[in-house]
């Protein structure tokens, strides 16, 4: 068996394929990590969700913003929807299935303790150094965003304005501690010195102006060296060229013209495909 991890598909189904054909991927005895955000942007988030769930099985998938934002329609009962590439995914019956039996159950994080491998769609906060930790409040949101009670979800994805970016030493409860989960865990990139988090700041480090901000993994934080860290989201950061050799980015800017790439963790390699816009 070997074990890859792609960075952000973003609905490029054709260069999907195109990746899992030139690595050989088997669906019967490989295993396909994602970063999250399948959908939205490219042409085919359709295809994409329809391929991915008929091999579920060999899929480790961890929720990405975008991901979140569609779910939420779904289960909101949505209205007022604007982008047709998203009204196309809403109004598909076998998409709504496929959110409503798979897709809203995936978690924000996946966890191999023999590789020790970490994943999640923007990364891992420096306010958290605990890995049960993590996968316990990975495991609270997902009950959240399954769950029949999920009004907090909703509530969450409606008032975007209110961002919650401190975890205060694990005190925080009710929405705001789902607010700061999802938060750190599909939305980070910089943080301030003390590890809150700075919600607004896209650019590349070596494009913004601040001082005092940090991309997230360069504050210091003892599983930052313990596990290789796998993320997607920030595709300015241009695949390895800002991060620690175990901190790896895989969102290498597909929906904008640039790759889709793929890591084989067995082989320490990566591979891409050119993505058409």
């Amino acid at each position: 068996m070997t074990t890859y991890l792609i960075g952000d598909i973003h609905g490029y189904y054709n260069e999907l394929i195109s990746l899992l054909k030139k690595i050989n991927f088997n669906y019967k005895k490989d295993q396909l990590w994602i970063t999250g955000d399948l959908i939205a942007r490219g042409p085919d988030s359709i295809k994409v969700l329809c391929y991915l769930y008929s091999i579920k099985n060999s899929v480790k998938l961890v929720l990405g913003n975008h991901d979140l934002y569609l779910i939420s329609l779904v289960l909101g009962y949505y209205n007022n929807v604007n982008d047709p590439k998203i009204l196309q995914l809403l109004e598909n019956k076998k998409i709504v299935f496929i959110i409503n039996t798979w897709l809203k159950y995936q978690p924000l994080v996946q966890y191999d303790k023999n590789k020790k491998i970490l994943m999640s769609h923007a990364g891992i906060t420096p306010q958290w150094n605990n890995i049960k930790e993590i996968l316990s409040f990975s495991y609270e949101a997902e009950n959240i965003i399954s769950g029949k009670n999920n009004k907090i979800f909703i509530d969450y994805i409606s008032n975007e304005d209110y961002q919650v970016n401190d975890w205060k030493q694990n005190t925080l409860i009710g929405f705001e501690r789902f607010n700061f989960i999802v938060n750190s865990l599909t939305k980070m990139r910089y943080c301030y010195p003390n590890g809150t988090l700075e919600m607004f700041t896209k650019k590349a480090p070596d494009n913004i102006s601040s001082t005092v901000l940090k991309p997230w993994f360069s504050i210091p934080n003892i599983l930052y060296k313990k596990y290789t860290i796998f993320f997607g989201h920030w595709s300015d950061l241009q695949g390895g060229k800002y991060t620690p050799n175990n901190i790896i980015g895989l969102d290498t800017g597909c929906c904008w013209g640039k790759k889709l790439t793929i890591f084989s963790w067995e082989k320490k390699k990566f591979f891409s495909e050119i993505c058409r816009i």
